[in-house]
């Protein structure tokens, strides 16, 4: 068990974190015995422990009393362990001495964790404050130049990595269904449905420049093939014929995502009101956010989807900033589908640090709009679902990948090799520290000019080539809720068991979480390896668990 010593403003930051890294904890109770006990205040009490570890950016009477010396305080720097490297956002504090360090600054030598020996238990210094890092994380979100770092699940693995090596077994229910190595989410904004609903506005005549000059420079710099150039010139060629009725509308491609997907079941986005291009809307050209078509123009294809398995969700216009015009939207896209309970993308990534509670007050279950417009990675940081910080049922899976910020020359403008390698980086991250990647694939990207639909199909394939766990975003989205729901009443163990006694809210228990235990080396204090095993238990609902541990 983990005891918690935190600062008042540090509750629930605290109590989110510990529903990320899933772990037996409580706060700290004085005379109890705890296996390991994080502190973040000035003054940390006497305690009964075998690790104490202290995040604190400030020089404390605690490190007086310890022989710790502080150096000076060090403002937006990485600290680096071996390969590893985290960005601070906050104060990180370097020290003086012999301590075997566990943290450098990047590009310095000074030192900003250390292990000592105390009297009766194992201290790690660490000089950065973890729940306010946490805290900027789920509220601010990462600056575009780190945004290809999972900090905050780097905060747990090193955080998991410390206590494991100092010799304590350590259990958590990790973020990853029973057997799979991590989650898969596939989604789609419909912002378009038929290029026949844009005669002579700015997205034909942007279409027609794309499709013949912009294809011709893009041929011409190798960013794309011939075969899709010539795609591109037949499509311009077609479009009168499209606008006549004579021709099949290549934009409206439901049907190709159905033949792609083969039963994978993704999330459509799709907009409540046509024609509303939104209040406060803080991107340049706000009138061009109205669109063309609305849910009622595709009713016969929502059901479609639905009788296929996929998720409809509401492509919000006005609820990231108004809980009324919120529930307009999802009140209108229930009423055309029927769908009684639904998740929300907002138009634009509409989003600021009010949108959590509007969008909750509006009567969603999930969010799924933070995620970078211009470029790809985790603005917050991690792989999770996780609780915006002031709302009390709403839950936030965040999106990573984004077709048109790879390719868009306005944003990244990759080519397909650039964009490959960075979607592996993102698949391998996904592989290491489990969650689930979220990925968004416009309804249009498959059809000219765009033509994403190989890349796509090629992602796919790599996707499906893992231990994958595919589900639309409310699927993921009750996942964690059901991990979430659970709690660790109790914890004990000898040599040979482990015995957890659970408390669980939701009746409908299933087998696809797994408890896993960390074991050391040894029992005793390991903390200079990092050679562990792990038991994985599946958990098939019962309130007590024993688990062998030899």
């Amino acid at each position: 068990m983990i005891g918690v010593i935190s600062r008042g403003n540090e509750a629930q930051i605290v109590h989110e974190f510990f529903q990320l890294f899933k772990t037996p904890w409580e706060f700290y109770t004085s005379g109890k015995k705890y296996d390991v006990v994080i502190s973040t205040v000035d003054n940390t009490p006497a305690v009964m422990t075998k690790l104490l570890i202290i995040y604190n950016s400030n020089e404390t009477n605690d490190d007086l009393v310890r022989g710790i010396i502080p150096l000076s305080k060090h403002r937006n720097v990485c600290l680096e362990n071996g390969g590893l490297s985290v960005p601070i956002y906050g104060n990180a504090l370097s020290f003086k001495g012999t301590s075997r360090p566990l943290l450098t600054i990047k590009n310095s030598t000074a030192v900003s964790a250390i292990e000592i020996d105390g009297s009766h238990e194992t201290i790690l210094r660490i000089g950065y404050d973890l729940f306010q890092e946490v805290g900027f994380l789920l509220c601010k979100g990462q600056p575009i130049e780190n945004a290809y770092i999972p900090t905050l699940d780097m905060h747990i693995m090193i955080l998991r990595e410390w206590i494991i090596n100092c010799g304590i077994r350590l259990i958590e229910i990790p973020a990853v269904p029973a057997g799979y190595d991590f989650m898969v989410c596939l989604t789609h904004d419909v912002d378009f449905v038929k290029i026949r609903h844009h005669r002579f506005d700015h997205t034909m005549w942007g279409f027609l420049y794309r499709s013949t000059f912009g294809s011709f420079f893009d041929l011409l710099m190798g960013k794309i093939s011939l075969s899709r150039f010539l795609r591109n010139w037949k499509a311009v060629l077609l479009l009168p014929f499209v606008h006549l009725g004579l021709a099949q509308d290549f934009w409206l491609n439901f049907e190709k995502y159905l033949a792609v997907e083969k039963g994978l079941s993704s999330t459509f986005f799709f907009i409540p009101f046509k024609n509303r291009s939104g209040d406060k809307v803080p991107m340049p050209n706000p009138e061009r956010r109205a669109t063309r078509y609305d849910i009622r123009d595709v009713r016969d294809w929502a059901r479609v989807l639905l009788e296929k398995g996929y998720e409809i969700g509401v492509h919000g216009i006005d609820g990231w900033h108004n809980s009324k015009k919120g529930r307009e939207e999802f009140h209108q896209i229930a009423e055309i589908t029927g769908v009684r309970k639904l998740g929300v993308r907002m138009h634009w990534l509409c989003f600021d640090s009010n949108s959590p509670k509007s969008i909750e007050d509006a009567g969603y279950s999930y969010d799924s709009t933070c995620g970078y417009n211009n470029t790809v990675g985790y603005l917050n940081g991690t792989l999770q679902v996780y609780r915006p910080i002031g709302t009390l049922q709403l839950l936030e899976i965040p999106m990573h990948i984004q077709d048109s910020a790879l390719f868009n020359p306005a944003y990244l403008g990759w080519t397909e090799n650039q964009a490959w390698s960075l979607c592996n980086t993102l698949i391998k991250n996904a592989s290491i520290y489990g969650g689930v990647l979220t990925i968004l694939w416009h309804h249009r990207s498959l059809a000219p000019e765009r033509l994403w639909g190989d890349f796509y199909v090629r992602l796919l394939g790599e996707l499906k080539a893992h231990r994958t766990w595919f589900g639309t975003a409310m699927q993921v989205v009750e996942w964690f809720q059901k991990r979430r729901e659970i709690s660790f009443k109790a914890v004990s163990r000898t040599d040979d068991l482990l015995r957890l006694t659970l408390e669980c809210e939701d009746n409908d228990r299933g087998s696809e979480l797994v408890f896993r235990v960390h074991i050391p080396q040894s029992s005793e204090n390991t903390s200079h390896s990092d050679k562990h095993t792990y038991i994985d238990v599946p958990w098939n609902g019962q309130d007590q668990i024993e688990i062998p541990l030899r």
